[in-house]
């Protein structure tokens, strides 16, 4: 059994919602506007059908969004993460708005959208995501947003969070996206951390050390153990499908370190369905 647990679903209305004219669209971000939400939904059920994914969990790009919204309660099979910029004063209302039409938990973007996961404006979220068992996963680290701000994606920035709202869970996606050690060392006395192993992980090319995948896995599972970490993709389906590659290459690198049925099952199964409530 496998739960993808970070994918996207894109349309063209919830591009034009992030803010792209025409003229500043890539040409994958063109074939996105080219399919709606029916598209979509027969595309990604089609390919889980093919590649064996039992069910998807997708981030959000914009909030409230329809698309979306309409997109994640057309299956069973797709659960919903709601993005919110924490540090807004309309962000907690629209937090409870998303939850009320199915969302699961929260996605940042805190490199993108340059905020700091500090700020004691951040803490209503918290205190309500805490509260509901709402778990929150962050973007940290290098990304493809226009107008990222790289000092911002610095996983100690949650240090202290960590520890004021210790019955939350917290996920960092694709292993912090280039601060690999510093989400390493958050670990350390915070058993509500996780990580995920989504997307490429070329992060890796700005590593100033030699390192492989396997040996970013191998040392995840040494600080987080085979219960801290969730299998994601970071599938877009549009032009090509089901990131089949990137589920080989990190199933076969859980083969190659030996790890048992059960540990394996952990991450690619248990701990998302324990983590995100579903």
């Amino acid at each position: 059994m496998i739960i993808d647990a970070h994918n996207h679903m894109i349309t063209g209305n919830i591009i034009k919602k992030m803010g792209y004219k025409e003229s500043q669209m890539s040409e994958t971000l063109k074939e996105f506007s080219r399919h709606d939400v029916k598209e979509n939904t027969d595309f990604w059920l089609s390919e889980m059908d093919k590649y064996e994914i039992d069910k998807c969990v997708f981030m959000a790009n914009s909030s409230l969004d329809n698309d979306f919204i309409e997109f994640i309660n057309s299956s069973t099979r797709f659960e919903g993460f709601c993005k919110i910029n924490p540090i807004h004063s309309d962000s907690l209302d629209k937090l409870k708005k998303e939850i009320d039409v199915g969302m699961r938990g929260v996605k940042f973007y805190a490199t993108s959208e340059g905020f700091d996961v500090s700020s004691l404006k951040c803490y209503p979220v918290y205190e309500y995501c805490e509260k509901n068992n709402i778990p929150i996963v962050i973007h940290f680290g290098v990304t493809i947003g226009r107008n990222s701000v790289l000092q911002m994606g610095n996983p100690l920035l949650l240090s202290k969070v960590l520890k004021d709202f210790s019955n939350l869970k917290f996920v960092i996606a694709h292993f912090g996206a280039g601060f690999f050690r510093e989400t390493l060392m958050l670990k350390y006395k915070h058993p509500n951390l996780f990580v995920d192993t989504s997307g490429t992980n070329n992060w890796l090319n700005y590593q100033d050390n030699f390192m492989n995948l396997k040996d970013v896995f191998r040392k995840t599972i040494e600080v987080y153990g085979c219960e801290g970490i969730i299998y994601g993709s970071d599938t877009r389906i549009y032009p090509d499908g089901y990131r089949k590659n990137v589920l080989d290459i990190q199933t076969k690198i859980l083969d190659e370190l030996g790890l048992s049925s059960s540990d394996k099952e952990n991450i690619m199964h248990n701990n998302s369905k324990r983590i995100f409530n579903i």
